[in-house]
């Protein structure tokens, strides 16, 4: 076990799990979603997309990682990050945001995620199963065990409460420091809490991809938080409208 000091938490942690393995896991993982999860051909979108990601990146809290940023084709909104720098986007959250400012408000959320190492630190307190089996998942050959997709599972790794709220406070900082409007945060998750219920989709083994309001839940929380972090004070509508549990 090691300490170290959390630039990104603000907190000195104590882990597990070096960089060079959390590297190794996320690198795995990648690649086979991206075996399973076709790449846009459109490389202006694809440009496009890592041209944000680069300058989220180049003023994230981790920057000794290297960061990849793909687009991948999906109707669903959606986005999802992985251990060691990788995020991914689908093609329909691309085109829902309307400005590049809301698009990098969602790519420096997910970068927040890895900055702060959620996924890490919820596997090494016995929380992250998802990322555990994916993990073990990625060293076998073949089929998946009992059929689950890899990237199905990687789209749907799920995170506690509190840190989609400190993913969307960091969120704020990089785009900040990146030269993005972060008020573009508020109103992309505006837009997720207007999404139509609309049926799941299915991938090829019956796995639900869900859309990004659901893997991103929370929506009302996160508005205050993000309001909050921008001018120290939300709105009276969010408080009533967050949880009391």
């Amino acid at each position: 076990m090691s300490s170290e000091f959390n630039l990104a938490s603000r907190r000195q942690e104590y882990t597990f799990t070096s960089t060079e393995r959390e590297v190794e896991i996320g690198r795995k993982i990648a690649h086979r979603v991206q075996e399973e999860l076709p790449l846009l051909a459109d490389e202006t979108v694809q440009q496009r997309v890592r041209g944000i990601g680069e300058r989220i990146a180049a003023v994230c809290d981790r920057r000794e990682l290297v960061y990849s940023f793909a687009v991948v084709e999906g109707k669903e909104v959606n986005a999802f990050s992985l251990p060691g720098g990788y995020v991914f986007v689908n093609e329909e959250l691309v085109k829902a945001a309307a400005t590049d400012d809301e698009l990098a408000g969602v790519i420096a959320h997910e970068v927040a995620h890895i900055t702060a190492r959620h996924a890490v630190k919820r596997y090494e307190a016995g929380l992250g199963a998802q990322l555990l089996q994916l993990a073990a998942l990625t060293a076998r050959q073949g089929e998946a065990a009992g059929g689950l997709s890899i990237a199905a599972q990687a789209t749907q790794l799920a995170y506690a409460r509190q840190d989609e709220l400190e993913a969307d406070q960091l969120a704020v900082k990089y785009m900040k420091a990146a030269g993005y409007d972060p008020e573009a945060v508020i109103a992309f998750l505006e837009k997720l809490g207007e999404l139509p219920d609309d049926p799941p989709t299915y991938m090829p083994r019956g796995i639900v991809r869900p859309r990004y309001a659901f893997t991103h839940p929370y929506v009302p929380e996160r508005l205050r938080a993000v309001k909050e972090a921008l001018f120290g004070v939300a709105d009276y509508v969010d408080y009533l409208n967050t949880p009391t549990q």
